[in-house]
């Protein structure tokens, strides 16, 4: 209310009087108050007896889950993600597979990711690279990709 604002009229009033005397003085102002330390986050809540939400062991169990999903799918298929080489992202794709039809059925596509608990379907066009350390990620070639000769020639 109006009490607060004249509390903080009060405060800016103070802190340019302290600014014009340092200034007549040559000094300069004094640093301010660092921010008050934040307060640790609160343990997530859980029944009794139960573990808290493991990220990483889910990711590593809908990989797992997903790659062993592909093994009889007959589509090539491997751990890691495609860089660079973005044609369409975030296609409508809920599984590696559905993700994998989507690049064989678009001509322009050569390469397909899917992200492991995301869902995300992102369909790559010429790629530079495949990063295999990408845990979260299952990516795949299309039919119609073929690779480089080491002298550069197809």
């Amino acid at each position: 209310g109006a009490g607060g604002q004249r509390t903080d009229m009060a405060a800016v009033r103070t802190a340019l009087a302290l600014l014009m005397v340092a200034a007549a003085r040559g000094q300069a102002p004094p640093a301010p108050a660092p921010p008050p330390a934040m307060p640790p986050a609160p343990p997530l809540p859980t029944q009794a007896g139960e573990e808290p939400f493991d990220h990483d062991a889910h990711m590593h169990a809908s990989r797992e889950r997903h790659l062993t999903s592909m093994s009889t799918s007959g589509v090539h298929y491997e751990r890691g993600k495609w860089t660079y080489g973005d044609y369409r992202i975030d296609v409508d794709a809920g599984t590696p597979q559905e993700c994998a039809s989507a690049c064989a059925s678009d001509e322009g596509c050569l390469h397909w990711n899917f992200h492991v608990v995301q869902h995300r379907c992102d369909l790559k066009g010429e790629a530079t690279g495949h990063d295999n350390g990408a845990p979260d990620w299952i990516s795949g070639n299309s039919v119609r990709y073929k690779p480089r000769s080491p002298t550069g020639e197809l």
